[in-house]
């Protein structure tokens, strides 16, 4: 049997957010911008590639508008930081974390954030980090600044989530039941899984809070994550903060 309030514990976790407890990320360098890829990687001129940690670049998220924001870096001096609690490198060789415009010296990722040109992308980075994360996201969407212009959030009623298959997006909609396999669990947010928008989480990314996840029904949630096109479509999470709870009554 589940521990009393154990469950209540774990809806605050997704709502709260945790007091910072370490640095988010420690100074490996300095170097000068060569290069970047269009999405979220930069190419320094000492050989080294930096991918900025747990967001999502607007590219990703909608058909490219307006200037490249990543551009005015090229020849810039900055310095370079990975995510403390990761290796030095990721699978591709390059380092995880975020760069600091010398000429400014604020984080690239939270100004990306705050002007509206990426998304938090939960990965690597602690809880605490994250907040500071979603704390400058927060700031583009209160503002509507970039993408957040326009129409962002998609409604779990949306009879075409399929079509925006391949792109990062939101999804905000109340959780009509919670369905479970011996290896997966699922937020249904319809009555017929063939034609309504899914969340789909594997058991195995979500040891320790499933408990949160069997707590959700009939929560009014938002969902991040690439769309892809199964039945009335479909996110894979595979982190908590993919998952943020709304106010109930409040579509998105």
């Amino acid at each position: 049997m589940r521990p009393p309030g154990l469950t209540l514990a774990l809806l605050a976790a997704l709502a709260t957010p945790v007091a910072a407890a370490a640095p988010c990320t420690e100074i490996v360098g300095e170097a000068r911008v060569a290069a970047h890829d269009g999405y979220a990687s930069l190419q320094l001129e000492d050989g080294r590639e930096v991918r900025l940690a747990d967001i999502v670049p607007a590219v990703a998220v909608a058909p490219p508008t307006g200037a490249d924001a990543l551009a005015p870096l090229i020849g810039t001096e900055v310095t370079v930081r990975r995510v403390a609690a990761d290796g030095p490198n990721d699978r591709y060789g390059r380092v995880v974390g975020d760069i600091v415009p010398k000429a400014t010296g604020d984080s690239l990722s939270q100004q990306l954030l705050r002007e509206g040109l990426a998304l938090v992308d939960p990965a690597v980075m602690s809880q605490a980090c994250l907040d500071e994360l979603f704390a400058a996201e927060r700031q583009a969407e209160k503002a509507r600044r970039g993408f957040w212009q326009g129409t962002l959030v998609r409604s779990a009623d949306d009879p075409n989530l399929a079509g925006a298959s391949g792109r990062y997006g939101l999804v905000a909609g109340a959780v009509k039941s919670v369905g479970e396999t011996r290896e997966t669990i699922y937020l249904n947010f319809g009555a017929d899984y063939r034609t309504d928008f899914t969340a789909l989480i594997r058991r195995e990314d979500a040891k320790g809070w499933a408990d949160t996840l069997m707590a959700l029904k009939g929560r009014n949630v938002r969902i991040r994550g690439v769309l892809e096109a199964w039945n009335g479509g479909l996110i894979r999470v595979q982190h908590l903060r993919q998952i943020e709870l709304l106010p109930n009554g409040q579509p998105g």
